[in-house]
């Protein structure tokens, strides 16, 4: 089975007064979810960076990029009629219910603007 696995990251670094966050989504391929969760935890601990000789920086500060966790681990459902197993252009993978105060919000969520949301799932 696939699975979606969204791996929460953060930037962290001495006298932030907020948090930068980054929400990475990994396909993951087991044979089921206690086995995708465990897999999905390795893949984003890899992709952790503590910048150990200085390279990363946010805002001018010496930063590390840490993994907090898995959000949420979503199985892909593949559409039996393709066959199952296969995955194929236009299989959802993957997907977030947001939630936002009016259609203006929307608008600008649709082209990718900053605005706020509130994270349903």
């Amino acid at each position: 089975m696939w699975y979606s696995a969204h791996a929460i990251f953060y930037f962290s670094y001495f006298g932030q007064d907020s948090f930068l966050v980054h929400e990475n989504v990994y396909l993951v391929e087991a044979g089921g979810e206690d086995q995708a969760m465990l897999i999905a935890k390795q893949v984003a601990a890899e992709h952790e960076d503590l910048s150990e000789d200085g390279h990363l920086e946010v805002n001018g500060n010496k930063a590390q990029y840490r993994f907090a966790g898995i959000r949420k681990l979503i199985e892909v459902e593949l559409d039996s009629e393709t066959g199952i197993g296969k995955l194929h252009s236009g299989v959802e993978t993957t997907y977030s219910v947001l939630e936002v105060d009016d259609f203006s919000e929307v608008e600008r969520l649709a082209a990718g603007e900053m605005t706020s949301v509130l994270y349903r799932e």
